[in-house]
């Protein structure tokens, strides 16, 4: 028996203290053996609780541990710790926010994981009774289950996918190998991050587009992908939300897989026109910046302009670094 993550830890050690309130005594084995956990990892909560209080709290204000209980008789005692005495419940505006999310999570679960969601559902609408009786609807385009299945289960099992990928962007389907990092839906479609062997990096994928996905048998270990830059490319668009008009060369081209765009045209061979909608212009303008020359802003003039600034202090950074200097 293991203590988990730190996330495992803290919802066990919120738990733990309305469970010990009303046990003043109990044998430290007991409570491993009631929470799953060796004898030696509910000493360490126990270490940790010893630090832990309300906001602003002095140390004769934190939780008290009986230290000497525990370490002599093998007991817990705990006090200072009355506004935990219960366990924690949802209040209706958080068990309603679940329930949206799940309902999101369903549309794109396989049927197992479906049968697990539908009974905690049952429980949360149970729980906020006629708030539950006006659901929130919620619409995910439709993909192909068998990709969905396939990837569910790669996933689960870390093992890569032969994909073939529509991009409408550039009229054509690709081959692929991902190896999948996780499966999520926003603005109404379902994705799927994954590592793109045939370019290393990176790639999201909409699983509507994917036309096949076939096992390969090939195992891998999961890549330790940034948290940034696996939410970079999801948010929500309105009427201020920024924008640009960009040309993109081929070593572009992945942008208008990666991103949800709007298809302009193409105004010369290999290039490609979009519009990209960015969380703010300083985002885009570091967008383009990162791709070089592979992209060429359109409009607006103003995000043309603070790219044109940026690189020539760039460079002249990068000069004055790299000049020789006179000795006096």
């Amino acid at each position: 028996m293991t203590g988990g993550s730190s996330r495992d830890q803290l919802a066990r050690m919120l738990t733990l203290v309305p469970y010990l309130h009303g046990r003043d005594g109990i044998p430290v084995k007991q409570v491993a053996q009631d929470f799953g956990v060796s004898t030696k990892q509910i000493v360490k909560d126990l270490n940790v609780l010893w630090f832990c209080g309300l906001p602003q709290a002095m140390p004769g204000e934190m939780i008290d541990v009986d230290m000497d209980a525990l370490e002599l008789d093998g007991i817990v005692r705990i006090d200072n710790a009355d506004y935990l005495d219960r366990p924690l419940r949802l209040d209706r505006g958080e068990a309603a926010a679940l329930i949206v999310a799940l309902r999101t999570l369903r549309a794109s679960s396989t049927q197992a994981q479906s049968d697990v969601i539908d009974g905690v559902l049952a429980k949360l609408e149970a729980l906020v009774g006629e708030l539950a009786t006006s659901p929130a609807h919620v619409h995910v385009e439709e993909a192909d289950p068998v990709v969905q299945d396939t990837l569910t289960r790669a996933l689960a099992e870390h093992e890569a996918v032969r994909i073939t990928y529509a991009t409408p962007a550039r009229d054509e389907v690709t081959e692929r190998t991902i190896e999948p990092l996780r499966l999520f839906a926003a603005q109404g479609r379902r994705f799927v991050e994954a590592w793109c062997r045939r370019v290393d990096d990176l790639r999201t994928f909409r699983l509507d587009r994917i036309e096949t996905a076939e096992p390969t048998g090939d195992h891998y270990e999961p890549r330790e992908v940034a948290p940034e830059a696996m939410s970079e490319g999801t948010f929500r668009v309105g009427e201020q939300t920024p924008s640009a008009v960009l040309d993109l060369r081929p070593d572009a081209h992945w942008l208008t897989e990666y991103y949800d765009v709007e298809h302009v045209g193409e105004p010369e061979p290999d290039v490609v026109r979009i519009r990209l909608h960015g969380s703010t212009m300083d985002w885009l303008r570091r967008l383009v910046l990162r791709n070089g020359g592979a992209v060429t802003v359109v409009e607006p003039r103003e995000l043309a302009e603070a790219v044109t600034a940026t690189a020539a202090q760039a460079l002249a950074a990068y000069d004055e670094q790299t000049s020789p200097h006179e000795e006096n």
